[in-house]
């Protein structure tokens, strides 16, 4: 596959991320957030195109328009209805049961409570109270949602094309169709095979036929399929390198140890286009093999499934926090992607530990960046090299100054640490807001948001942990994070501000720090 063709995941028309697969949550989405997206835009265009003028409202709920957007988006509307039926009627069921059945429970038995639930939630969730007796609540029993009918492999699809530059369009608010001839948008399940293949290369004429037939391709379509392929592929990475950690962009870092691959937070830049120069890592620097895939928490930056999907088949091992909730805000992580077909994937709880070749991966709590819900998919990767230790924190906050005294006195020091600080962040109702029974006030809304650490907090991390050498990352800056994030900061913003004191801090005391940008090889520092 030629290096700038692009592979966007979609599910039920929008660009897929890992909420969107599992039945609960993707129901919960089309019909508080999605639906109310395509709606206002069929109503309203103007508005939309208006808005979108206008930096402020970019990563709002609007469309990003194309070629005869409108009347493909209203067409599809349509003509999508009845296929996502049953998703919407288990969205009802939800909300039925978190708006009408709980708020009558006070205390009393729940026994006689299963009898009048919801028909698709009948047999499918256990009710419960917490701790106080009072307050009820309940969790999905995961496995029969995924065995019902509300679990539908044919909404799943992936479009194919290329890239000229790095600038994308917003793609979480957009519906994912073919717009104009040169996008192929096939349906294909996401755990399918098919797409290794795609991904792998290696394709003989014949076998190219034979998948462009198998994802339903003929005609102009299968020809323009044909023509994200080229004859001659591109040489392998090189498999003996030195031991490595470089910075990949966002919270993306890639590390080999011995000849042991670590890939942490897969977000990768593609490549064959006019940016050569930047010295990026892309996808064509990773190995044939990548021996652990660390994900540090559940949101899109981090856990990116255009990624993911496209290195699947030379992945290893998946390492996750434990997660398991089964709740609509927390999904069971693992299940996601055993789903799509990752076959080794390992959850770890806090402080619990793996052995590698010539270390180990242990799970730190991870607090904050979640606005004050019960999220447990989360933790910071400790990676120890030989008595090297370097900890991606991720997007950690230090609401609890006492957590990383603690940590440092069970783990011991830690020599590197990467740590996000997006020290602003969205409001919660941002990401999660059509997961919740009623909408925030935006004051409360307001106040919790989806934010790394400040200074004080950064330094205070640092401090306790007495790392010699800091890196700050997950600031969004990279040019190719569009499609999924939309983040544009000048000096004067507080996180650029907040970084560049952490940055000075370390640096005064005679610490190696810097705000990590595009790419960077990384010494690894005993």
């Amino acid at each position: 596959m030629k290096r700038n063709v692009i592979a966007e995941p979609a599910v039920a028309g929008w660009y897929a991320w890992s909420y969107l697969l599992p039945p609960h949550t993707l129901a919960k989405y089309l019909k508080h957030h999605y639906r109310n997206i395509v709606e206002s835009y069929l109503d309203e265009p103007e508005a939309h195109r208006t808005a979108l003028k206008q930096p402020r409202f970019q990563g709002g709920p609007f469309v990003h328009e194309q070629e005869g957007s409108y009347e493909k988006v209203r067409d599809w509307y349509e003509s999508s209805r009845e296929e996502i039926g049953p998703l919407l009627e288990l969205a009802d069921a939800i909300d039925e049961l978190e708006q009408k059945v709980l708020p009558g429970l006070t205390g009393a038995s729940m026994e006689s409570v299963y009898g009048t639930l919801p028909e698709p939630l009948a047999g499918r969730v256990e009710l419960f109270y917490n701790r106080d007796n009072r307050t009820p609540d309940y969790r999905f029993i995961e496995p029969l949602l995924y065995a019902s009918s509300y679990s539908d492999p044919g909404l799943q699809q992936v479009r194919f094309s290329t890239i000229h530059q790095d600038a994308r369009q917003f793609a979480l608010t957009t519906p994912v169709l073919e717009y104009t001839p040169d996008q192929v948008l096939v349906t294909v399940p996401l755990d399918s095979p098919l797409l290794d293949k795609v991904f792998a290369g290696g394709l003989e004429p014949r076998e190219l036929d034979g998948i462009a037939a198998e994802l339903g391709l003929d005609g102009e379509r299968a020809d323009t399929f044909r023509g994200f392929f080229e004859e001659t592929p591109e040489p392998a990475a090189a498999q003996d390198a030195p031991d490595t950690i470089e910075y990949v962009g966002h919270a993306c870092v890639f590390v080999r140890h011995q000849g042991t691959t670590f890939l942490v937070d897969p977000v990768i830049s593609y490549s064959g286009y006019s940016h050569e120069s930047d010295g990026r890592f892309t996808f064509d620097d990773l190995p044939e093999r990548i021996d652990y895939v660390m994900i540090t928490h559940n949101h899109q930056d981090h856990m990116l499934l255009e990624t993911l999907l496209k290195i699947r088949h030379r992945v290893g091992r998946v390492v996750i926090a434990k997660s398991a909730n089964s709740s609509l805000v927390d999904p069971d992580l693992k299940r996601i992607l055993t789903g799509l077909r990752f076959h080794d994937v390992v959850e770890l709880d806090d402080l619990e530990s793996i052995d590698t070749p010539g270390g180990s991966i242990t799970a730190l709590p991870f607090l904050g960046e979640h606005g004050d819900i019960r999220i447990r998919t989360k933790c910071g990767w400790l990676l120890d090299l030989d008595g090297t230790r370097v900890l991606f924190a991720a997007d950690s906050t230090n609401i609890s100054p006492q957590l990383y005294a603690r940590i440092t006195a069970t783990v011991g020091r830690v020599d590197t640490v990467f740590i996000g600080m997006e020290s602003v962040g969205a409001p919660v109702s941002w990401l999660y807001g059509p997961l919740f029974p009623e909408k925030l006030e935006r004051r409360i809304d307001a106040g919790r948001r989806l934010k790394g650490s400040n200074f004080e907090q950064g330094a205070a991390i640092v401090d306790t942990l007495r790392a010699r050498s800091v890196y700050v990352y997950a600031m969004g800056q990279e040019p190719w994070l569009g499609a999924v994030m939309c983040v544009e900061y000048d000096e004067t913003h507080p996180a650029m501000i907040d970084s560049d004191k952490l940055v000075a801090y370390v640096e005064e005391r005679g610490g190696v720090a810097k705000r990590l940008f595009l790419h960077e090889s990384i010494a690894v520092r005993p």
